[in-house]
């Protein structure tokens, strides 16, 4: 949905949705890995650290973490959400939950 998004311009609803899509797949490692639920946060870095990601997912983690609170909330900034992203800053938003949710395919075991 977030790639779809990008080419209609909705660039800030393209970040949050990213965002979503890497919590629900730490959310879907952490219930493969604990085997209970996921604890109820949005805090992606939370998630990370629960999990023992490596470093370089937890800097992804950090960077989409934010768009959870910027692309929905107006008052997070001095901007309107729709005012704080470019197509650019969407694209890349998708390249990093694409890497997050490619790293965590590998680690779930079935």
């Amino acid at each position: 949905m977030a790639k779809s998004i990008l080419e209609d311009g909705g660039y800030d609803i393209c970040a949050f949705l990213c965002q979503q899509a890497a919590e629900k797949y730490l959310k879907a490692l952490y219930i493969n890995k604990r085997q209970k639920a996921a604890p109820k946060i949005h805090y992606l870095d939370e998630l990370g650290k629960e999990l023992n990601c490596p470093q370089d997912i937890m800097d992804l983690l950090k960077e989409l973490s934010a768009d959870y609170m910027i692309a929905r909330y107006p008052d997070v900034t001095t901007s309107a959400p729709f005012e704080e992203y470019s197509k650019e800053d969407a694209q890349n938003k998708i390249s990093k939950a694409d890497t997050i949710i490619g790293w965590v395919k590998k680690q779930i075991t079935i």
